[in-house]
């Protein structure tokens, strides 16, 4: 499924002509309609967008983002700090990942739904940061043949994913082949194509040689809530069956039922991606019970005001704020509150686990 989420001024980015009154609409669903995935697919431009206006105005740095943006946009503030903070929350548990499985030279991290996401781009150039990791992405077909082509037309981008890109892919034809095949393979960089709500599909994981025993970890952001419950359910549990060692971090809508909940469904539904998952799992401790049953040995939920004010580094709060005039504060709360972090992990090691920190790190 493909990836990022919606601006956060319109609560939502979505749009569906569901009728609520069709009496098939509480029926469980099991595969979504060729409309939805369009519109789902459709949303890359747009949160690639947003990601560059917070870049541009400072929030981080990602030299890269550029590349999948054809109109560059200054989205105002309340969308810029969303955007950041979600980033800032992603790489603080890459990190912690990373440290747990220092002394093992192979990682891997599966960013499922990837869209036009940059942050392999972002790891590879951080000199910080040990390149002793595989990065796979998987998305629908069409969203991959769109990434392949974007990368085929920036040198930037294809000495990233491999150094010997002119040698080996030297010929129109090859490089038609790849993108036909929405198929890429280098030392770091895999990527190729999935149906999340058709598991015959996750064959692509053994075609990019995947090892199933490392430590993985797994990005899903705002992708298993808009796929049915049975389907999401099945994602989670093929991933804590198939490693042992693992994380899978979670970004999604919560808290459908109260006022600013129902506002925020329908507004999602009018651009034609509803939530199918959402109410299944309305609240944290849902979220909770949903992946301890599936399989993770423990599973800590921040919602994004929390993340905000007591997990990001104070230090970068610090810098960030200083960036432009912020005065939305009840509708920054409103959104925040219903976006939610989930960190599962797995791991035959207590240590580990305990050493992981989430829900109690008060800006560690």
């Amino acid at each position: 499924m493909s990836f990022s989420i919606p601006p956060l001024s319109s609560i939502g980015h979505h749009n569906s002509n569901n009728n609520n009154n069709n009496n098939n609409s509480h029926a469980p669903r099991t595969s979504i309609k060729k409309s939805h995935k369009e519109s789902i697919i459709g949303t890359n431009d747009d949160a690639a967008s947003c990601k560059l206006s917070a870049v541009n105005v400072g929030y981080y740095s990602d030299p890269f983002v550029k590349y999948f943006v054809k109109h560059p946009i200054r989205r105002q503030p309340l969308i810029n700090r969303g955007f950041f903070s979600r980033v800032e929350c992603i790489e603080q548990l890459v990190s912690q990942f990373f440290n747990q499985y220092k002394d093992i030279n192979k990682k891997q991290i599966i960013s499922l739904g990837c869209g036009f996401d940059t942050y392999y781009f972002r790891l590879m150039n951080n000199k910080d940061i040990k390149k002793d990791f595989i990065y796979f992405e998987v998305d629908y077909d069409q969203v991959i043949s769109n990434k392949i082509k974007i990368i085929q037309n920036h040198k930037e981008l294809q000495s990233m994913v491999d150094e010997e890109w002119d040698n080996k892919y030297d010929t129109n034809e090859k490089l038609a082949s790849m993108v036909n095949h929405q198929k890429l393979s280098s030392k770091t960089y895999r990527l190729g194509s999935i149906d999340l709500t058709n598991l015959e599909t996750f064959k692509i994981f053994d075609e990019l040689e995947i090892d199933y025993n490392v430590p993985t970890l797994f990005l899903s952001e705002c992708v298993l809530v808009y796929i049915p419950t049975k389907c999401g359910n099945d994602v989670i549990q093929w991933a804590s069956n198939k490693f042992s060692e693992s994380c899978f971090i979670t970004y999604e809508q919560i808290k459908p039922n109260d006022e600013f909940g129902r506002m925020m469904i329908k507004n999602i539904e009018m651009k034609g991606c509803p939530l199918l998952s959402i109410e299944s799992f309305p609240e944290i401790e849902d979220q909770r019970k949903r992946y301890n049953n599936l399989g993770w040995n423990k599973t800590e939920i921040l919602d994004m005001r929390h993340v905000y004010s007591d997990f990001i580094n104070k230090n970068r709060l610090k810098e960030t704020e200083k960036l432009e005039i912020f005065d939305e504060f009840e509708e920054w709360d409103l959104i925040q509150g219903h976006y939610v972090y989930v960190f599962a992990m797995k791991s035959n090691s207590p240590s580990i686990l305990d050493n992981y920190y989430f829900e109690n790190s008060k800006n560690k």
